[in-house]
């Protein structure tokens, strides 16, 4: 196990949450992407419903994981922010062989600076695999240098130059990192296999900094109220 505080990552081995993973993955497989079609945005689509499945909303909201937080990162009150992210990777047209750039979160969650990501895979994610690559120690130096895209925080060029470690994290692992460590999307190319990942963030309500500035965070509810005139 790995030093939180100065790597900005840490990965944890739990039964119960392994268990709940593998169901998580036997429900994907026999009802999501049983679904899935030639058009590659229909099961995008498919992809994100799958994230919003109560079956995933109760691991991330169990006693098990709270109490993670509270005794590995020192959380007092942990509580959710934002939804539940989906990260799929493939090299067929579903994937489109795509993948994140180094990146940053805390600007799209600007809410308690001691924030961190829970991320947690459906299968096996390595060197080998499709993964998740990382810059250790990075984040102690705080928002890096970047531009704020659409999506996310992408970091300067020069920060690729550094040395990156890919974490060997099994499915129902939990990997917990900082909001400010810079990590990408691994996406082996000679890879036939798929990997699908869901992460969640979470604030500490007892941190004073964020008390300070109200509670904010960036997310709010956004409704597409004109979606139920596209026929399509």
């Amino acid at each position: 196990m790995n030093n939180f505080q100065n790597d900005g990552f840490l990965i944890i081995k739990n039964k119960t949450i392994k268990s709940k993973i593998a169901e998580t993955k036997s429900i994907f497989v026999k009802e999501f992407s049983k679904r899935f079609k030639k058009d590659a945005n229909t099961n995008r689509e498919l992809i994100k419903r799958f994230a919003d499945h109560p079956h995933i909303s109760s691991i991330f909201t169990s006693n098990v994981v709270i109490k993670i937080l509270q005794k590995n990162i020192n959380f007092k009150v942990p509580v959710k922010c934002g939804p539940i992210f989906s990260h799929y990777t493939s090299n067929n047209k579903t994937g489109d062989s795509y993948g994140l750039p180094y990146h940053q979160d805390y600007p799209s969650m600007a809410s308690s600076k001691c924030a961190i990501i829970l991320w947690l895979n459906l299968v096996d994610s390595n060197k080998d695999t499709h993964s998740i690559e990382i810059l250790p120690r990075q984040h102690l130096n705080g928002l890096l240098e970047g531009k704020q895209t659409k999506s996310n925080y992408v970091l300067n060029k020069k920060y690729y130059k550094l040395k990156s470690v890919i974490p060997s994290v099994k499915a129902g692992d939990l990997l917990i990192m900082s909001c400010f460590l810079p990590h990408r999307t691994f996406v082996h190319p000679n890879f036939k296999g798929w990997k699908l990942s869901l992460s969640q963030r979470y604030d500490d309500l007892a941190d004073k900094d964020w008390r300070n500035r109200g509670y904010k965070n960036s997310y709010q509810v956004t409704v597409n109220r004109k979606l139920y005139l596209n026929k399509a």
